[in-house]
């Protein structure tokens, strides 16, 4: 009977971490509005029960609800990409490969594609807690889910 209990027990942690539907899952959205009032999305959901599986996608539009996100033409993965926006350019940075471009024209955001080294990504990520000029997706002020991690280590000054 125990040994019942604890395959059925397992059949059902297995069952509802697998279950991904995203009309469950919360949406994490940032605006970016240029100088002229151009307005593009940095939109992710995270799936999963530790919300360890996220999807990232740019757009035009600002998402009214999760069943909108086109997780088809997004990109997979936790921290996919740091972003800056100032003077109407958006600077994407990738670790050690561009793996996503935006799939739409803008006319007044100009955008830059950056490919850093691993070394680099670090040393760029560790400024996304400050939330001033560099951001994470994403941003760690925006997410709830994270509050009590931890902040990076501070370099010393030499």
């Amino acid at each position: 009977m125990k040994n019942q209990l604890y395959i059925a027990s397992l059949f059902l942690i297995s069952t509802i971490s697998c279950s991904n539907e995203l009309g469950s899952q919360q949406l994490n959205q940032n605006e970016i509005v240029s100088s002229r009032g151009e307005k593009i999305y940095i939109s992710t959901i995270n799936l999963g029960i530790t919300g360890d599986k996220q999807f990232t996608l740019i757009t035009n539009k600002k998402l009214a609800d999760v069943k909108d996100f086109d997780k088809a033409n997004s990109l997979k993965g936790l921290d996919p990409f740091i972003y800056s926006f100032s003077n109407d350019t958006l600077n994407l940075y990738f670790r050690n490969s561009i793996r996503y471009k935006i799939p739409f024209n803008t006319e007044s955001i100009k955008v830059d594609y950056f490919e850093l080294n691993n070394a680099d990504y670090i040393k760029l990520y560790k400024k996304t807690f400050e939330n001033k000029l560099y951001h994470a997706v994403p941003n760690h002020s925006s997410s709830n889910e994270y509050i009590n991690m931890p902040k990076p280590p501070k370099e010393n000054s030499k």
